[in-house]
């Protein structure tokens, strides 16, 4: 069930007090969602977030039910009645109906990163299952429930996806594998493509890094000589290992600590831009 923190959250067209938030209502199975960083007081790559809303929302037969303006402006009157300048946001989107959410936005419960992890990385898991609809975002909440009750139990960071032994990408991260300093990951039509994801891809073509999208498998996640997983809250995190595995990636890897400070700068401009 959603949690909302602060003081005020959007439901359908109103800024409402935190007092009426009923997650019940906002984590229906068939919404589509997403979830956006605030960093100093700006939602990073809010145009690409609602691109692919707008994108979820087709694949999964769900007529947008407000503009996109408005979307724009309740992430800003998030930020300001709440005076929050760091967070992260979500907003759902479902038919648009009289009797129930068609749309909410609002600060949730967040946890990024510690700083010890970026330095030692972080262990994962597998699971054999895969996204029903890679180009849609929709909540599914009994796998959502499952995959944070395996990452507890297993104590990983992350759970990345093998269905049938296709390495494909994380439950809320994409994954990308470096070897012989070239970089891979799943081509776009498997996996959902995650905005930091995009922003990668971008990062590479534009400063000569060597990256591929192609089917990867288990055996190829087990051969890298690094693996980084990307998303909204983690950025660019650097895996260790592989739960049950023995092998040790390499941290420090040259083009993997490359990849991290060409996306710091990139969010920085970004901020600077939007301020």
């Amino acid at each position: 069930m959603d949690s909302c923190l602060h003081s005020y959250f959007v439901r359908n067209e109103e800024l409402r007090s935190t007092c009426d938030f009923n997650g019940d209502e906002t984590s229906l199975t068939g919404f589509v969602y997403e979830v956006v960083r605030v960093i100093d007081g700006v939602p990073l790559f809010l145009d690409d977030h609602i691109n692919r809303l707008k994108a979820s929302a087709e694949a999964a037969a769900i007529k947008l039910p407000v503009s996109e303006k408005f979307i724009t402006q309740s992430f800003k009157a998030l930020i300001i009645n709440n005076k929050v300048s760091e967070g992260n946001i979500k907003c759902v989107l479902g038919n648009r109906s009289a009797n129930r959410v068609y749309y909410a936005a609002w600060f949730q419960p967040h946890a990024y990163p510690a700083a010890e992890m970026y330095s030692n990385g972080v262990i994962i898991g597998l699971l054999d299952e895969g996204r029903y609809n890679p180009k849609a975002k929709v909540w599914r909440a009994e796998f959502q429930e499952r995959i944070l009750k395996q990452k507890k139990e297993q104590q990983v960071f992350e759970v990345l996806l093998i269905p049938d032994g296709a390495l494909t990408e994380g439950t809320k991260t994409n994954v990308f594998l470096i070897k012989n300093n070239e970089v891979f990951t799943a081509p776009s039509d498997q996996v959902l493509q995650g905005i930091t994801r995009t922003k990668v891809v971008e990062l590479a073509k534009d400063n000569n890094i060597l990256l591929f999208e192609k089917n990867l498998v288990l055996a190829d996640l087990l051969e890298a000589d690094a693996v980084f997983l990307t998303g909204t809250s983690p950025k660019i995190l650097p895996v260790k290992s592989i739960l049950d595995h023995p092998k040790l990636y390499q941290v420090d890897h040259p083009v993997l600590q490359r990849f991290i400070k060409l996306y710091d700068k990139l969010i920085q401009q970004y901020i600077a831009r939007h301020k």
